[in-house]
């Protein structure tokens, strides 16, 4: 099995203290760029206001008001205050942990998930999947993971439907306005079968489409609408098959962008098994999804040889449940596995299996 370099542990230490200053912060949209205190003489006596920093386009905010001086306002600007120093602290870890070549969402995504994070949509169980997730397992894992297989130009984005309904919340605003406030040319995608209803989400500049946000959800017993709505993110969601394999039990994760990104991601040995079985749906014949198809397996097989030391009993596990969900998902996974090196089958246990099928490039 290809060797895959560890983390130093002190790399390892600062991905976990990240996780968790992003995921129990107290986020605070009014100082979640930064900014000072300050107070005005109004008539003899002091107010206390916020002055954000200025905009990247060189627009000064307005001052937000805090309240008068006294005890309870100044016990709350030290809140503040030490917001914005953990925000500091947060980017300086982000530096560094890039300055150790984990892998890092492209400019895009990163903003688009920052807009998520501060509307809700992961504390409302979504789950970011696809490629930006792979970024994420570098500092999950503990060691280096090839950022070449972690490229991508879309942003793909799953929940349960059943989650986005129990959970009886919503962000304020719907998804597409959410996109909107990282570029206003962020449009619906109107599904063919009903115009009403929204397939995906895209960004053009003319007749191009330079990025796009997909938004999924399981598909599960027979077959229904392939779109529905998930309303706790007040999105619809393309459905899909084998993706309840992927959502469930997600874990909280950092993407490296800004003071980091707190998301949610699949459970990484979900994740490996998962490629295994969407390698195989992608089509052949198709230069683009030969080429994704490739990638798939590229992912699984570190990720596997990853989990192979980090977590056997669990890579073992799932791979049982895996097999037993039915004939059509080990045929697909075997498919996969017989175009890898033998060793990364019997890291899953499968002691028997012969690979006669010509490796991916090693």
């Amino acid at each position: 099995m290809a060797k895959i370099d560890e983390l130093p542990i002190a790399i390892q230490t600062i991905y976990a203290d990240l996780v968790q200053r992003a995921w129990t912060g107290n986020l605070s949209a009014l100082t979640a760029q930064g900014g000072s205190a300050y107070t005005r003489d109004v008539k003899g006596r002091l107010y206390w206001y916020w002055q954000p920093p200025t905009d990247r386009d060189g627009t000064r905010p307005s001052a937000k008001y805090i309240g008068p001086d006294n005890d309870q306002t100044r016990a709350h600007l030290q809140e503040l205050q030490d917001h914005v120093e953990n925000l500091r602290q947060r980017r300086d870890m982000v530096r560094a942990l890039r300055a150790a070549r984990l892998p890092v969402p492209d400019t895009m995504s990163g903003n688009i998930m920052a807009a998520m994070a501060e509307a809700g949509v992961f504390r409302l169980r979504a789950t970011v999947i696809g490629s930006v997730a792979f970024q994420t397992y570098s500092g999950l894992l503990g060691y280096h993971l090839p950022a070449t297989i972690s490229r991508t130009g879309d942003l793909d984005i799953g929940q349960f439907q059943s989650i986005a309904i129990a959970v009886e919340d919503k962000i304020d605003r719907d998804l597409e306005s959410v996109l909107q406030t990282v570029d206003t040319r962020f449009k619906a995608v109107p599904y063919a079968m009903d115009g009403r209803k929204t397939m995906r989400y895209a960004l053009r500049v003319g007749g191009d489409e330079r990025f796009s946000v997909d938004i999924l959800s399981p598909m599960r017993g027979p077959d229904r609408p392939k779109v529905g709505s998930l309303p706790a993110i007040r999105s619809d969601a393309q459905f899909l098959r084998y993706l309840d394999f992927l959502l469930y039990q997600e874990v909280n994760g950092v993407a490296l962008h800004g003071a980091g990104i707190p998301i949610n991601v699949p459970d990484p040995t979900r994740y490996a098994l998962h490629k295994l079985i969407v390698s195989q749906l992608r089509r052949q014949d198709d230069q683009q999804s030969a080429a994704k198809s490739r990638k798939d397996l590229e992912q699984a097989r570190a990720l596997i040889s990853v989990l192979a030391i980090q977590r056997p009993d669990d890579l073992k596990d799932l791979w049982q449940e895996l097999c037993e969900r039915g004939s059509s998902w080990r045929e697909k996974a075997i498919a996969s596995l017989a175009q890898m090196p033998a060793e990364i089958a019997l890291a899953l246990g499968e002691d028997d299996f012969d690979s006669p099928v010509q490796h991916i490039d090693q």
